[in-house]
């Protein structure tokens, strides 16, 4: 027992230790985290978001980056991410103990924790909805380990649709545990599936309900559903095999990637469908991988991976101690977690000894200096964090432009056009031209705009685009350039 509290008290401070290159102090959001800062903020201050500022993901990660910023500001949402990844931890530690024993247990936690820092490190601090979706895949798993009482029916449910409200692709572990269910009780399996699929109509019901009291229900749906189905849609099966090919390269230094695969090919050739884990991890394996290729295949998207993966790593360390002696097995098993580590542990000490440039954290001090603190503020690109930083409001809820203003599929001249109203109607007070370093963003000039040609076929400007380049240039005058970025600043012109 002692030994299992060593064991576990390792796992929780490799959690924190995992962390450590993602606390805010010496480095800005990334580009991503921006974004969710910013709702997150608009809704502390009594805003919503899709009414507020437009952006695709559901409502779970503005709520989880609000308790964060409520608590301590970027300081505090660290600290939930700590308490979400020791959850994890945790969690995860219990169910694998269960059908492994303790020695799988803790290999399968670190196996999966050693693959982490190169699906949601970067340079910034980084603010993922599939890092939060951790602690809820792997307490659906703890869940399923004790016999399925409706109780656990339920919460499984539940758990899978908080996952659905963080993002609709992290729902595999929940579907796999469906899947199984079924296969095992067949005709017995109505009744659970019922509570299942109940529970993950609970949270669901909760968001729909805070949606229509906002009054924003309907740009949610528009936001978070019809826009995700028009953005998943454009992927070509080329680039969906490569994502997951990706996937793998990035899970590979630490190891997990042969392990996990070859777990998979070991169990399924050899007909080994128990313990129960092992069976959830065979059906969610496979289907989180495709789960995976829904939309661009971004390192953080792997991350929904790792409980399966640590399943599969746990099953191989106990296939080693049934047929290797132990003589032979521990010391292999020690080789092995050293060899898994050394990788991401050099990754992690040479972020967490890096700063960033701390380039928005100047642009955004430059802006709070020469605007005030009612005035609005354009930022032209992606670069959101910018905006949150200063403090400063936008002047439109199209914080950044692309996606909203340039999706093929979706993107629509009506858009265009509410975009150049908030702009005719609130006239901020400057405009930062961060397109030379924001995604498929096109120069804030006319010449610019027309010879301007997307690197990725999914977006297009449109052609009404240049109304709202032309406003910009009749109504405001090049003031130089933000100091720290080079970006280009323009300022309204004098009555």
């Amino acid at each position: 027992m002692r030994v299992e509290v060593v064991a576990v008290a390792l796992l929780v401070a490799l959690s924190v230790g995992v962390l450590l290159p993602n606390h805010p102090a010496g480095r800005d959001p990334a580009e991503d985290a921006g974004v969710f800062f910013y709702a997150a903020q608009r809704l502390l201050d009594g805003g919503a978001p899709y009414r507020d500022i437009w952006d695709h993901k559901p409502p779970g990660v503005y709520f989880v980056d609000a308790v964060g910023i409520a608590l301590a500001g970027r300081t505090g949402v660290w600290f939930v991410q700590v308490a979400f990844l020791v959850a994890a931890v945790l969690l995860g530690y219990r169910a694998l103990r269960r059908e492994f024993g303790a020695t799988a247990a803790f290999v399968g936690s670190l196996a999966w924790l050693a693959a982490l820092p190169r699906l949601f490190l970067e340079y910034g601090q980084t603010s993922f909805v599939e890092f939060y979706a951790l602690p809820l895949q792997f307490g659906a798993l703890v869940l399923f380990t004790a016999p399925l009482t409706r109780g656990r029916a339920l919460g499984i449910g539940a758990l899978g649709g908080a996952a659905l409200l963080l993002k609709p692709t992290l729902i595999g572990v929940v579907v796999a545990i469906g899947v199984v269910t079924l296969l095992r009780l067949r005709r017995r399996a109505v009744a659970p599936l019922a509570l299942i699929a109940v529970g993950v109509l609970v949270p669901l019901a909760i968001a729909v309900s805070w949606a229509a009291a906002r009054g924003v229900l309907g740009e949610m749906v528009d936001q978070a559903v019809v826009y995700n189905s028009a953005y998943a849609a454009f992927a070509p099966l080329p680039e969906r095999i490569d994502a997951v090919l990706s996937g793998l390269r990035l899970t590979l230094p630490s190891g997990l990637a042969l392990v996990a695969a070859g777990a998979w090919l070991y169990a399924v050739a050899t007909r080994r469908f128990a313990p129960t884990l092992l069976a959830v991890a065979l059906v969610a394996f496979p289907l989180e991988l495709a789960l995976s290729t829904w939309g661009r295949g971004y390192h953080y998207y792997f991350m929904a991976w790792l409980p399966s993966m640590a399943i599969l790593a746990a099953f191989v360390v106990g296939e080693v101690e049934r047929v290797a002696p132990r003589r032979i097995a521990r010391p292999a098993l020690t080789l092995a977690v050293v060899a898994m580590c050394v990788f991401p542990a050099l990754l992690v000490t040479r972020l967490a000894l890096t700063t960033d440039a701390g380039r928005a954290s100047s642009a955004a001090a430059y802006l709070a200096a020469n605007t005030r603190p009612d005035d609005t503020v354009l930022v032209w690109g992606s670069h959101t964090e910018v905006l949150f930083l200063a403090g400063r409001r936008s002047p439109t809820r199209y914080v950044y432009q692309y996606a909203a203003l340039a999706t093929r599929g979706y993107a629509t001249p009506a858009r265009v056009d509410e975009l150049l109203a908030d702009l005719q109607r609130a006239r901020p007070a400057l405009i930062l031209d961060a397109s030379n370093e924001s995604f498929v963003t096109p120069p804030l000039d006319l010449a610019g705009l027309r010879a301007w040609v997307s690197p990725e076929a999914q977006y297009a400007p449109l052609p009404e685009l240049e109304r709202v380049v032309a406003f910009i240039v009749a109504n405001y005058e090049r003031a130089g350039a933000e100091p720290a970025t080079g970006w280009p600043l323009w300022r309204l012109k004098a009555p």
